[in-house]
């Protein structure tokens, strides 16, 4: 079974959580703790990629590139943020082949104006529903794979209400989106209120669990009761990395730059080989390996 129809099995059986990663060490981590899903959030590129906050800076093709990376690493579905499609309705489509080639499974495409900005930041604009309409039919025509998972988007409540978020992906749902996303709802009624109106037709429904404080902080169990399907784990694990870096350079740093001081926040050497696969890597080697003489 391909990863994509995977992914579509999950949805069969709500609820779930797809563990954000950023690179293709927390891929595997995510892999190794139990995550049934991943997810590659357009927030932790720009960080990773560009040391930048999300603000649409980063291209397409530097995305795509992020992406593969990120794919090559994990045998888990891939969910991986597409922004606004990175142009019109031909540049969507460009971005669906993209997505598709570096082996993800589903995309969300947001209603965002450019510049767009992450979804839990002030100042956000949004295009016309209609050109909106228009970009996820172009997505949908140029996938290749009918499991590829395209997620409609928008960002109204923090700029027109939930009202006109509930209209829009009523119309993302009439051209054909596979599933829909409220980002940033502002309490459990508001999230209760999107999922009566719009659980009749019948898309699966995402919730984001990023500690923003733009969102009520629920357990999964508590945002399936809410009438969600599935949630995104986004970057909580990039925090906890930069966290855990800084405490041992700034420890690092303080203690004479000694490894004896940050020796206990470290996983040992043979420990990460291992996790990233040296031992099967070296049977490989050793197994192509002409024998000398």
């Amino acid at each position: 079974m391909s990863r994509s129809a995977r992914f579509r099995e999950l949805l069969k059986t709500p609820p779930f959580v797809c563990m954000g990663a950023h690179d293709a060490v927390t891929a595997k981590l995510a892999e190794q703790a139990g995550a049934p899903a991943i997810y590659v959030s357009g927030f932790a590129a720009s960080a990773i990629v560009a040391g930048a906050p999300d603000f649409g800076l980063l291209s397409q093709t530097e995305m795509f590139d992020h992406i593969r990376r990120i794919c090559r690493a994990t045998s888990l579905p891939v969910f991986a943020d597409a922004d606004t499609g990175y142009g019109g309705a031909m540049d969507c489509q460009r971005t669906v082949a993209l997505w598709e080639e570096a082996g993800a499974s589903v995309l969300h495409l947001e209603d965002q104006a450019v510049p767009k900005k992450c979804g839990h930041f002030a100042g956000k604009q949004l295009v016309p529903a209609e050109e909106m309409q228009a970009k996820l039919r172009a997505m949908l025509d140029a996938r290749k794979d009918p499991d590829f998972f395209i997620v409609a988007r928008t960002d109204a409540i923090a700029v027109t209400g939930v009202e006109d978020a509930i209209r829009r992906l009523e119309a993302y749902a009439a051209v054909g989106a596979d599933g829909l996303y409220v980002d940033a709802p502002e309490s459990t009624d508001q999230m209760r209120e999107i999922s009566q109106r719009l659980r009749p037709l019948g898309k699966p429904l995402l919730f984001n669990m990023a500690r923003s404080g733009k969102s009520p902080i629920l357990t999964l169990k508590q945002v399936h009761e809410l009438g969600f399907d599935y949630a995104l784990c986004p970057i909580e694990p990039m925090f906890a990395m930069h966290k855990a870096v800084k405490a041992m350079m700034e420890r690092f740093m303080a203690e004479g730059c000694s490894t004896e001081a940050v020796a206990e926040m470290l996983t040992p050497f043979d420990e990460f080989n291992a996790f990233v696969g040296l031992p099967e890597m070296a049977e490989r080697d050793r197994r192509y390996t002409v024998p000398a003489g």
